[in-house]
C-alpha cells in the first residue's frame, strides 16, 4: 500500500532524506530517531506536502507525484503541529476536509469523533480549542476517506492519558487493513500500538519489503 524508492531530499548543502526506500503492507510502522534527523521531512515527503529532489512515493498503486489527487485521496496526514485555521469551527473543518477528499463523513468517523470526546467541540472555533483538542480533531480528521495509508507526526504529543488510550485502540484498529506510519520518540507508545520499529539506516538503499 505504501511503495518508496530511493527518495532523496536536501536543504541547501544539507542532505536530510538519503536514499530512502521501502514497501509497507497493512500494519503499524514506527520511524524513530533523534531530533533534527529528517522523520518529520519524511512524512512531509510522504504526504506529497514536500516535493522529493528525487525518487519516487506510491500510494495504494497510485504515483504521489504523476497521480497526486489519486494518490492523496488515499491517505491522510497528521503534523504534529496544528495547522488549523482558526476562525473555522470543529464541524467546519471535518466537512472541509470530507469535501477535499469527496466523501461525507462516515459512522465511523463520527465514531472517532466521539471517543476522543469531541462532541461538544463541534461548534467551537477552532481558535478557541486548547491545543490538546486541536490535536485530537486533526487525529480525528485523518479517518475521513477510510485512507490506505495514514501518516502521523508524533500523534500522542499533548494528549491526555484518556485520548492516548483511545488513539493506542484506534491504531491498533485501522492498522489491520492499512498501513499506519507514525514519528514518535514513545517506546512505550510503540508497544501498545503493537507497532514495528523503523530507523533511517534500515531504510537507506534497496527497499525492504515490511
Amino acid at each position: 500500500m505504501l511503495r518508496v524508492e530511493q527518495v532523496c531530499k536536501s536543504y541547501g548543502a544539507r542532505q536530510v532524506l538519503r536514499s530512502i526506500s521501502l514497501t509497507c503492507q497493512p500494519g503499524a510502522y514506527m520511524l524513530r530517531g533523534p531530533n533534527g534527523v529528517g522523520k518529520s521531512t519524511l512524512l512531509r515527503v510522504l504526504a506529497g506536502v514536500t516535493p522529493p529532489d528525487s525518487g519516487a512515493v506510491w500510494i495504494d498503486g497510485h504515483a504521489l507525484h504523476q497521480e497526486p489527487i489519486e494518490a492523496k485521496l488515499r491517505l491522510a496526514y497528521a503534523p504534529d503541529e496544528c495547522p488549523i485555521y482558526p476562525f473555522i469551527t470543529g464541524s467546519e473543518l471535518l466537512a472541509f476536509v470530507a469535501q477535499a477528499k469527496r466523501c461525507t463523513l462516515t459512522p465511523q468517523v463520527h465514531a472517532v469523533v466521539e471517543r476522543f470526546g469531541l462532541d461538544r467541540h463541534l461548534g467551537t472555533r477552532c481558535g478557541d480549542m486548547s491545543l490538546g483538542t486541536q490535536k485530537k480533531l486533526m487525529l480525528a480528521a485523518a479517518w475521513i476517506g477510510e485512507p490506505s495509508v495514514l501518516l502521523l507526526d508524533e500523534p500522542s504529543n499533548g494528549l491526555d492519558v484518556d485520548a492516548h488510550a483511545v488513539l493506542v485502540d484506534l491504531l491498533r484498529e485501522k492498522s489491520a487493513n492499512a498501513v499506519v506510519f507514525v514519528s514518535s520518540h514513545d517506546q512505550a507508545f510503540a508497544q501498545a500500538v503493537g507497532a514495528q520499529v523503523l530507523t533511517f539506516d534500515s531504510l537507506s538503499g534497496p527497499a525492504a519489503e515490511i
